[in-house]
């Protein structure tokens, strides 16, 4: 194996043709899911042994992230591998699919049926890379267990739910967590049609339309007070940034613009040590009387193809009013999240023409597609 590793061929991997840089490929494949077996094997031997204990290590895991330099997680996942009995050297991804169908097989099917079905899910790993192999193993479980395992009662009454995240330097959020499965089926159901296509011409992935789905939903949700107001972003910004989008904030400047053009605004004098000194009175960008008449006209997000309901929309100063632009419907156009961010920060413009709105394409899209302006 190591003078496998350690070979070379003498004239160079840039030498080597589509055939044979392949075949080399897949021969250094199979001598890697070697190596891993060879290291779960001896796991499981370590494991047996009591091995850890004798030498002055608390369990298994911090001896292979001693000995190994290896993470927690990664010694974790290897101890957990070590106990899946495969018969053929296979890659981790695959072993954690199977470890997974294990784990999830009730106490009542016997070691002959857990056998069998690892057995089967190793044949396919053969042909199949993890993510192919999921289905088959939730098929198995489907077939061992038809019923499923029901909850406790204890379960009923606290059921288990996490979630995690964290503000990243540049503002960006990161969470992860589990629902139960009431909750998440409450969460496919409200998510799923607002992660719908807009249109024929939404090239967002699943992903990132469920991402801007579960923004939508955050917008728009109905929301517990504090201090007597609903949650809100609060973010303080010389108008001078507001109003020519240059300067340094918390936020882009270009993105608090867009915030800013249907939002409460604070007028406020702050002193050279950032105290207040005079503060006005907080009052809508948009008032809900015109808000009102903007819905009738518009009657949904007005971007050509989109029916987010007005609800989900806000109301977008064409220019903006920190600019001079009027807070009047012949200034304003009702516009989704994903639309208003397009208007901000891409090429695409609108303008109201005989009382309506008319969006128009960025110059490389029309030359590309040849599309006109819309309304």
């Amino acid at each position: 194996m190591t003078a496998f590793v350690d070979a070379r061929p003498a004239a160079g991997l840039w030498r080597l043709g589509d055939a044979e840089l392949l075949g080399e490929l897949q021969d250094a494949e199979v001598v890697l899911r070697q190596a891993y077996a060879r290291v779960l094997g001896l796991v499981a031997e370590a494991d047996a042994r009591g091995v850890a204990e004798r030498v002055g290590y608390p369990n298994l895991a911090e001896l292979l992230r001693g000995v190994l330099c290896v993470s927690k997680k990664e010694a974790r996942q290897r101890i957990a591998h070590a106990g899946v009995p495969v018969a053929v050297p296979l890659e981790p991804e695959q072993l954690s699919v199977i470890n997974r169908v294990l784990r999830e097989l009730p106490p009542h099917v016997d070691q002959t049926e857990r056998g069998h079905a690892v057995e089967v899910l190793a044949a396919a790993a053969q042909t199949l890379d993890a993510s192919n192999l999921v289905p088959l193993g939730r098929e198995i479980v489907n077939r061992l267990d038809p019923d499923g395992a029901l909850p406790s009662e204890d379960e009923l009454a606290h059921p288990r739910r996490e979630f995690r995240y964290d503000t990243r330097r540049d503002g960006s959020v990161r969470f992860h967590g589990c629902l139960d499965a009431e909750t998440g089926a409450l969460l496919g159901a409200i998510l799923s049609p607002l992660a719908k296509p807009h249109d024929a011409h939404d090239t967002r992935s699943l992903p990132e339309r469920q991402g801007d789905a579960f923004a939508e939903l955050l917008e728009t949700s109905t929301t517990p007070t504090e201090g007597g107001e609903r949650p809100h972003i609060a973010v303080t910004v010389p108008l001078t940034t507001l109003q020519t989008g240059l300067g340094t904030t918390e936020l882009a400047p270009s993105a608090i613009r867009r915030l800013a053009c249907d939002a409460k605004v604070l007028p406020a004098v702050l002193g050279s040590n950032s105290e207040p000194l005079d503060i006005g009175r907080i009052s809508y960008t948009v008032p809900p009387s015109i808000r009102r008449a903007l819905t009738i006209r518009d009657r949904h997000c007005a971007f050509p193809g989109c029916t987010r309901r007005p609800s989900t929309c806000h109301a977008h100063h064409i220019t903006h009013w920190a600019n001079g632009g009027d807070t009047a419907l012949s200034n304003l156009v009702l516009l989704c999240g994903m639309h208003h961010r397009l208007i901000h920060h891409s090429g695409w413009t609108v303008r109201i023409t005989n009382g309506r709105p008319e969006f128009t394409p960025p110059n490389w899209l029309r030359r590309r597609t040849g599309r006109p302006a819309h309304r």
